[in-house]
């Protein structure tokens, strides 16, 4: 099991008690409630956005490249930065040209720490970023921290909150029907779309149709709070 998923199976075993044990994968685990087995299937809901060809896809997809990125430059550049100061990007996502695009962006970093510009917005490869200045230090130890924008994220909570729940709980379904398992099936959903609450998800299950098999469908966020949709 991965992290996530033993994450999920412990927060429900100190919500609700008894014990699990690992699955066959599929499914993900087993939870012992009083006896009584019960298969799990586990899932991470993330934020869901289109792709270049309209499909819908992850998007951590689209952000992890500029997240990586920032990182590099974080650990190339450290000797660079004084250190009574860290660096603040904006970058978009998707994000265009990364070899290009971090090689312009160190060099626009060393002139603004040169010249004392603060803040500046510029275009690299067709790539909108901003970059801040600002004195101080973070107790991540980090030198270059960054905030990922990403161009095709839908504004509409609701409409993505039940994207999302469609899209996990028909795939978790295909793979539930495709074990030779008898008992009870539970959905547990690891909410790592953390601006959609527990009544948001309700809300939107409320307004989608989906057939499946489970006797319930969890939500557990990341303080192992365990919810019921």
């Amino acid at each position: 099991m991965n992290p996530n998923e033993t994450f999920v199976m412990n927060s429900i075993v100190k919500a609700l008690g008894g014990k699990f044990t690992e699955g066959e994968n599929p499914p993900d685990a087993y939870f012992n409630l009083s006896d009584n087995i019960i298969a799990v299937e586990v899932t991470r809901l993330v934020q869901q956005v289109k792709n270049d060809k309209g499909e819908m896809i992850p998007r951590l997809a689209q952000d992890q490249p500029a997240i990586l990125l920032s990182d590099e430059l974080d650990c190339q550049m450290r000797n660079d930065i004084p250190n009574n100061k860290y660096v603040f990007l904006t970058l978009g996502a998707p994000i265009n040209n990364i070899r290009k695009t971090k090689k312009q962006l160190k060099k626009e970093i060393i002139h603004q720490l040169n010249t004392g510009i603060i803040e500046q917005d510029l275009t690299i490869e067709k790539n909108r970023i901003s970059i801040t200045i600002y004195d101080g230090t973070k107790k991540s130890g980090k030198k270059i921290i960054s905030a990922v924008a990403n161009r095709y994220s839908d504004a509409n909570l609701l409409s993505n909150t039940m994207h999302l729940l469609n899209d996990r709980i028909t795939s978790k379904a295909k793979t539930s029907n495709a074990k030779s398992f008898n008992g009870e099936y539970w959905l547990a959903l690891y909410n790592d779309y953390w601006v959609a609450d527990i009544d948001t998800y309700r809300l939107a299950y409320s307004k989608i149709n989906i057939q499946h098999d489970f006797r319930k469908i969890l939500i557990i966020d990341c303080y192992g709070q365990v919810e019921c949709i």
